[in-house]
């Protein structure tokens, strides 16, 4: 009796060591990988390719149109979908009945933005995994040589397109490149690189500074404002002047864009079709700004657009604002650049509060918002101005102590044997550079 006990237990025992080795040989690991220990998931790991949509994307990872959609706009308010970019991971989670129960998007290792289905609202919740990472200084200098320019000298140091390109747009404000640039003339740059053990995920381009004989000395320091998104965050010259070729203003002080200009699926009917603006993130009730002086030709209401207003700019540009809360303006009105106009709301087919961005160019022609550069204000005041100073102090502090473990090979002393030395010169010249 106990031999046949045995010799079942033994059966049982290679019939669920068979079904194990089955599911290990089938199921193929590049399209999903099996979780044991628990009911049954199936894990779907992708990534953004060239030519890939959002869509496309999602599909990647066998999320159909439908559930992409909800996927989507779960995620408007918290991932800017306009910066999806080659290489961003994806991962889709479903459950043993084929249920979609996870999704994850990924656009740099250390942080996860995740949505999961909850069956107690029947609704999708949002969560956001971030790892530790570190954050390090560096500085980047060097002298213009002969049939060189800076923006090759700069993409030779090892920085990428995207931080090359900020370095020269800050400076082409102050510096005429086509005639003023010579050989010789010194650059500067301070950056502030957010690691994830070995690999770059973020920089900041906290300090830029170019001298020259013709050019000038010019320097730039980076502002960062305290919310998080704000359209004040930019570089600026010591006494608070914005540095950006163009003045005109954005509509929010914050800016998240929620859907980008082009076409897409409407986030309400699913269906594919030409969006002539950008979405942007708002609260109900924040106030709405001119983008630019102008005289109002439109304050009214439909059932698509919601309370809306359109503004003539002197250029003969016009300006739109859809799915207010309410209009703060009437046709015929004369507005100034950043008056409020109305706040956003949730007024027409939406699916949620937002503002609805559109820009005509003076031919009439629907033009990506966006393309025009644009910024909260040409120069900082009352308390922003105070925290740009505090932070110029602090960047000019970590420039001193950088140079100093640069060039000295010891701590410096207000003593006579060290003050001959060549660094302690040196160093007192940053001093006196950083302290006017």
């Amino acid at each position: 009796m106990k031999n046949l006990s045995l010799l079942i237990i033994l059966f049982i025992i290679s019939k669920i060591a068979f079904a194990i080795d089955f599911e290990n040989k089938f199921l193929s690991p590049s399209k999903a990988d099996y979780i044991p220990f628990k009911s049954p998931y199936f894990i779907n790991n992708g990534e953004v390719r060239r030519g890939h949509g959002l869509y496309q994307a999602l599909k990647s990872v066998n999320i159909d149109n439908s559930k992409a959609l909800h996927i989507i706009n779960t995620l408007r308010d918290e991932v800017e979908f306009s910066k999806l970019k080659v290489g961003d991971k994806l991962q889709s989670v479903f459950d043993n009945h084929g249920k979609l129960v996870e999704f994850s998007y990924s656009q740099n290792p250390a942080e996860k933005h995740i949505v999961l289905w909850n069956d107690e609202v029947n609704q999708w919740d949002y969560k956001f995994h971030e790892e530790e990472t570190v954050w390090k200084s560096r500085i980047l200098s060097g002298n213009l040589r002969s049939g060189s320019i800076l923006q090759d000298d700069l993409l030779a140091q090892g920085l990428s397109a995207q931080v090359v390109n900020e370095i020269v747009q800050v400076l082409l404000c102050k510096v005429n490149f086509r005639m003023n640039a010579r050989v010789g003339d010194r650059y500067e740059v301070l950056l502030h690189e957010r690691l994830y053990g070995d690999e770059l995920i973020n920089t900041k381009v906290l300090y830029t500074s170019y001298n020259g004989v013709r050019a000038g000395n010019h320097q730039a320091y980076f502002y960062e404002d305290e919310e998080k998104g704000s359209t004040y965050t930019a570089h600026y010259t010591e006494n608070g002047q914005a540095l950006i070729n163009v003045g005109l203003r954005y509509p929010l002080r914050r800016l998240h864009v929620r859907s980008s200009y082009g076409w897409r699926r409407h986030p309400v009917t699913g269906r594919r079709a030409m969006h002539l603006g950008v979405d942007l993130r708002g609260r109900r009730g924040e106030q709405v700004h001119a983008v630019a002086s102008g005289k109002v030709i439109l304050s009214t209401y439909n059932q698509f657009a919601g309370n809306k207003v359109g503004i003539k700019h002197k250029d003969g540009s016009i300006s739109y604002y859809y799915h207010l809360q309410r209009r703060g303006v009437k046709k015929g009105d004369w507005v100034r650049s950043h008056q409020i106009i109305g706040n956003v709301g949730a007024t027409g087919r939406v699916t949620g509060p937002h503002l609805h961005f559109g820009f005509k160019n003076r031919r009439g022609r629907w033009i990506n918002p966006l393309n025009k550069r644009m910024i909260a204000t040409p120069k900082l005041k009352g308390e922003r101005f105070v925290r740009l100073q505090d932070q110029i102090k602090d960047i000019k502090n970590r420039l001193i102590d950088m140079h100093i473990s640069e060039e000295s090979r010891y701590l410096i002393a207000n003593l006579p044997s060290v003050r001959k030395d060549k660094a302690y010169k040196k160093t007192m010249d940053l001093f006196a550079k950083f302290s006017q």
